[in-house]
């Protein structure tokens, strides 16, 4: 009795998980760069879920993937891969690099359907550890936000 509940739970919670070929495909697409590795991160389906239940402050849904071992990575062959396979709709905000510093940044957004959100895809590198996000974030909490604390954003990205 408890195996199948368990079983129906994890269906249950597969389920509600909605598909963003997108993203599954540049995280594929990364791992099979030579020499960069995906690092599974235990639990991060159940944390995905909690955020689409509660909404913190205005957070609908993320996805995460990192990956290590992509110290001498070329930014401009990783920004290939995000640029063929994000999808459609998706308009370039931040595109940075330091050549010196082996650091870059890519971030990409678009509407959501629904008119109320934004869905952004950050896709960074800081020196030998890439990161890529999927969040979709309340359009109105995240412009005010901006206006409230400009500086603000900018500490938080910056961390």
């Amino acid at each position: 009795m408890t195996k199948r509940l368990v079983l129906a739970t994890l269906i249950v919670l597969f389920a509600v998980q909605p598909a963003h070929a997108g993203f599954a495909e540049i995280a594929r697409a990364i791992d099979a760069h030579q020499g960069v590795n995906r690092i599974y991160i235990p639990l991060l389906g159940l944390a995905r879920f909690a955020v689409r239940v509660v909404a913190p402050e205005g957070v609908h849904d993320f996805q995460l993937a990192t990956f290590e071992g992509a110290a001498d990575v070329d930014a401009r062959e990783l920004h290939a891969i995000l640029k063929a396979k994000i999808g459609p709709g998706f308009t370039p905000l931040v595109q940075v690099w330091s050549r010196r510093q082996k650091e870059w940044s890519f971030i990409y957004a678009r509407p959501h359907g629904d008119g109320k959100r934004i869905e952004l895809v950050v896709l960074t590198h800081d020196h030998s550890d890439t990161v890529l996000v999927r969040v979709e974030v309340d359009a109105n909490k995240l412009a005010r936000t901006i206006n409230d604390s400009p500086r603000g954003v900018i500490r938080i990205a910056s961390h």
